[in-house]
C-alpha cells in the first residue's frame, strides 16, 4: 500500500499535466515555450551560479583548500532544508488537505505519514541538488573525480537534512498553532517570513567582498556554523578524507534522530489532522453597512483580501515591492553600501542611475500576480464564469491589482532615490513615467500568460504560487521584458542624453503595453469559455 501511496502522490504533485496545468500533448505550442523558460531559468543560474563557484574553487585550489567547497554545499543544503521544511512540513504532514479522503480507508496511519514525508524528502533532495550541482562540479573539477568520494557524498546528501527536517518540522507546527490564536494571524506570518528571508538576505551581502569573489565574504560566516554544527565536519571529512568513521557518524545520528522521529510523531499528526487549527474568532457587534461600488474595483479589493491570506503568495510576488521600498529608505542613510550591492547584483560597475533603473525593473518583475491570480480562482472559477461580468473585465481587475501592488512603491523609491542621489527633476518623473509603463506591459504580459496557461485543478495553493508554468512564466518573462529594457539602454548610451532614452524606452514599454491590453480584450471571453476547472 505504501508503494501505491508514493506513487498517487508523486503524480498528483510531480506529474507534468499537474505542474504546468494543461496536456502538454494536446498543447505542443505551450509545451515549447515552457521548455524554453526551463532552459532559459537553467541556463541563467548554472552560467552565473556555477561561475562563481568555478572561480572560488580556482582561488581555493591555489592554496590547497578545495574543502572549503564541501562547507559552502553542507551549509546551502543546510539552508534549502530549513527554508522548505519551514514552509512546507506543517502542510505536508500535520493539516494536509486529503485527511478526510484518506482517513476513512482501511489505510494504517504510520503508512499515510510515511509516503507524506517520502513525497517532502523527494521535494527537498531534488531542491538540494539543483543548489549544489554547481558546487560539485567545483569540487571535483578542483580537487580531482574519485569513486569512492562521490559514493560517500551521495550517502551524506541523504543523511544529512534529517536533523533539520525533525527540528523545523516542530517550530512550523508551532508557529502554525500559535498564530492561529491571536486576531491578524496571517499578517503575523508573513511579517515572520519577510524578516527571515530579508534578515538572510542582508546577511549574505554584508558578508560579501565586492573586490574579489562574492562568495570569499561568506567563508567565516560558514566556518563558524560548521563548527558549532558536527553532522557538517562529518559531512565534509566523509567526502573530503574518504573517513568511513565520519561517515558511520552521519548516519547512525541523524539516522536514528529521524527514525525516533517517524516513530514519535505518529500521534500528533493523527491528533492535528483529526482535530485542525483552530482559529481566532471575533464577534463584532457593529451593523452591517451594505455600499455599492464598480465591479472592477470589487474585484481588485477581493484580490487584496486573497493576496494578504495566503501568506507564500505575499512572500513571493511582494517580495519585489519590500526590497524596493527597504533599498530606498536605505540610500537615505546608507548610499555608499547600497550602491556597493547593486553593483555587486549587476555583476559590474555601473553608473548610479543605471543601477537603480535595474533595481526598479527588477522589483517590478518579481511582482506577478497578475500571471497566477486567475489560477487561484481554482474551483470557485464557475462562480466568476456565472457572473454578468465581462471576462476582460475580471483581467483587468487583476492586472490592475498587480500594478496597484508594486507602482506606489515604485513611485516612492524613485522620489526617495531623487533625494539621496539627486537625480534631477525632470529625470525623476521619466523614471516614474518609465515604471508606470514597464508595470503596465509586465502586469498585461503576465495576465496573457494567466489567461493561456491557467491552472485551476490544484490541491495545495503552493501548486500555482511555485510550481505552475504561469508563475514560472511571469518571473522569467519580467527577466526577458527587463533585459530588451537593458538593451536598449545599452544602444542608446553614450549617444544621445539619459532624459532622451528614458523618454523613449517609456514610449516603447507603452507601445508594447497597448499591443499586450489588445491581446487581452479581444481574446479573453473566447478563452474564458474554454475553461473548465
Amino acid at each position: 500500500m505504501y508503494n501505491k501511496l508514493v506513487r498517487l502522490f508523486f503524480k498528483e504533485n510531480f506529474s507534468l499535466k499537474r505542474l504546468m496545468g494543461f496536456d502538454l500533448k494536446a498543447n505542443k505550442g505551450k509545451a515549447i515555450l515552457i521548455a524554453l523558460a526551463i532552459l532559459y531559468a537553467a541556463v541563467a543560474f548554472l552560467g552565473g551560479f556555477g561561475f562563481l563557484f568555478y572561480d572560488l574553487g580556482s582561488i581555493l585550489h591555489e592554496i590547497g583548500q578545495e574543502r572549503i567547497l564541501l562547507g559552502f554545499m553542507s551549509v546551502y543544503t543546510l539552508g534549502i532544508s530549513l527554508m522548505l521544511v519551514l514552509l512546507r512540513s506543517n502542510g505536508y504532514l500535520f493539516h494536509y488537505k486529503d485527511y478526510e479522503i484518506l482517513a476513512p480507508l482501511p489505510i494504517h496511519p504510520r503508512t499515510i505519514l510515511l509516503a507524506k514525508m517520502s513525497v517532502m524528502m523527494v521535494m527537498l533532495y531534488i531542491s538540494s541538488f539543483l543548489i549544489s550541482l554547481p558546487i560539485m562540479f567545483s569540487y571535483f573539477f578542483w580537487n580531482g573525480f574519485n569513486i569512492l568520494s562521490i559514493v560517500f557524498l551521495i550517502i551524506g546528501f541523504i543523511f544529512l537534512p534529517l536533523v533539520p527536517v525533525v527540528v523545523l518540522s516542530f517550530v512550523s507546527l508551532f508557529i502554525a498553532f500559535i498564530t492561529s490564536k491571536i486576531p491578524g494571524s496571517k499578517i503575523i506570518s508573513i511579517i515572520l517570513m519577510f524578516v527571515f528571508f530579508l534578515g538572510i538576505f542582508m546577511l549574505s551581502f554584508q558578508m560579501n567582498d565586492v573586490e574579489q569573489n562574492p562568495l570569499t565574504g561568506q567563508i567565516e560566516l560558514f566556518a563558524g556554523i560548521i563548527r558549532i554544527y558536527p553532522p557538517l565536519q562529518w559531512f565534509m571529512n566523509a567526502i573530503h578524507e574518504r573517513s568511513i568513521l565520519d561517515l558511520l557518524y552521519l548516519i547512525l545520528v541523524n539516522g536514528s534522530i529521524f527514525v525516533l522521529y517517524i516513530i514519535g510523531i505518529q500521534g500528533l499528526v493523527q491528533k492535528t489532522n483529526q482535530r485542525g487549527v483552530r482559529t481566532f474568532v471575533r464577534k463584532a457587534g457593529s451593523k452591517v453597512n451594505y455600499q455599492s461600488s464598480p465591479i472592477g474595483w470589487t474585484i481588485v479589493k477581493k484580490e487584496f483580501k486573497k493576496f494578504f491570506s495566503i501568506p507564500l503568495y505575499a512572500l513571493n510576488s511582494g517580495l519585489g515591492p519590500v526590497l524596493l521600498m527597504i533599498a530606498s529608505i536605505a540610500s537615505l542613510f546608507y548610499m555608499n553600501e547600497l550602491e556597493a550591492i547593486l553593483i555587486e547584483m549587476a555583476g559590474a560597475e555601473l553608473p548610479i542611475e543605471y543601477l537603480i533603473i535595474m533595481l526598479l525593473g527588477f522589483s517590478i518583475s518579481m511582482t506577478y500576480t497578475s500571471a497566477i491570480s486567475l489560477s487561484l480562482e481554482g474551483k470557485n472559477l464557475w462562480i466568476l464564469k456565472s457572473l454578468p461580468i465581462k471576462a476582460e473585465t475580471i483581467m483587468f481587475s487583476k492586472i490592475l491589482f498587480n500594478i496597484l501592488l508594486v507602482l506606489p512603491i515604485s513611485i516612492f523609491a524613485i522620489l526617495m532615490f531623487g533625494i539621496s542621489i539627486q537625480i534631477g527633476f525632470v529625470n525623476q518623473i521619466l523614471l516614474i513615467v518609465l515604471a508606470s509603463a514597464f508595470s503596465i506591459l509586465t502586469s498585461t504580459v503576465d495576465g496573457i500568460i494567466n489567461l493561456y496557461m491557467p491552472k485551476f485543478n490544484y490541491t495545495n495553493d503552493v501548486e500555482v504560487i511555485k510550481q505552475s508554468a504561469g508563475a514560472l512564466l511571469g518571473v522569467f518573462g519580467g527577466f526577458g521584458l527587463m533585459a530588451l529594457n537593458g538593451l536598449g539602454f545599452y544602444l542608446l548610451s553614450g549617444e544621445i542624453s539619459m532624459s532622451l532614452i528614458l523618454l523613449l524606452m517609456s514610449l516603447l514599454n507603452a507601445l508594447l503595453s497597448i499591443l499586450a491590453i489588445w491581446v487581452i480584450k479581444s481574446q479573453s471571453e473566447k478563452v474564458f469559455k474554454t475553461y473548465k476547472a
